[in-house]
């Protein structure tokens, strides 16, 4: 892969982490407007509103993977897995920021800790992903230095 693709990629990835942050975000904005007191906590309103932004940042990663796929920029097996990750990354943030509101600490600072468990859920899975790489190409140098060596025999 050469430099230039890989930045596109990467660029590509910045793009969709920053859709899943503020959707991860949004979705915890009606506990906000409850503890802020911009709106009572009972009624049909503040249940519609906690359902709709509970499921509108599965519903964002949904409609971008599967408009990548429309569009020809991924096939359907690695927008799938992009989905899944992404879903779980999401998840994952809704329920640390849920668990930060049940321990009492309000809702504004969960909307940090949401995102924070992203971030660090992405770090970790990029440096899952060098490392692979890093061992992958290891591999290839040293497959390479014993087919040199083997070669350098046999022209003796």
């Amino acid at each position: 892969m050469d430099y230039e693709t890989l930045l596109e990629t990467y660029r590509k990835r910045n793009r969709s982490a920053l859709v899943d942050g503020i959707t991860t975000a949004l979705s915890h904005v009606d506990e906000v407007t409850v503890s802020l007191g911009l709106m009572e906590d009972s009624g049909l309103l503040s249940e519609l509103l906690g359902t709709l932004s509970l499921g509108l940042p599965f519903a964002v990663i949904a409609v971008t993977e599967q408009g990548a796929v429309v569009l020809g920029r991924k096939t359907q097996k690695a927008a799938l897995q992009d989905a899944s990750y992404r879903m779980l990354k999401t998840g994952a943030g809704l329920a640390a920021g849920a668990a930060v509101m049940a321990a009492g600490a309000g809702a504004l600072p969960a909307i940090p800790v949401a995102v924070g468990v992203r971030l660090a859920l992405d770090r970790y899975r990029s440096s899952l992903l060098t490392a692979r790489r890093v061992r992958r190409r290891t591999e290839r140098v040293a497959a390479l230095n014993e087919a040199r060596r083997a070669r350098n025999l046999s022209a003796f």
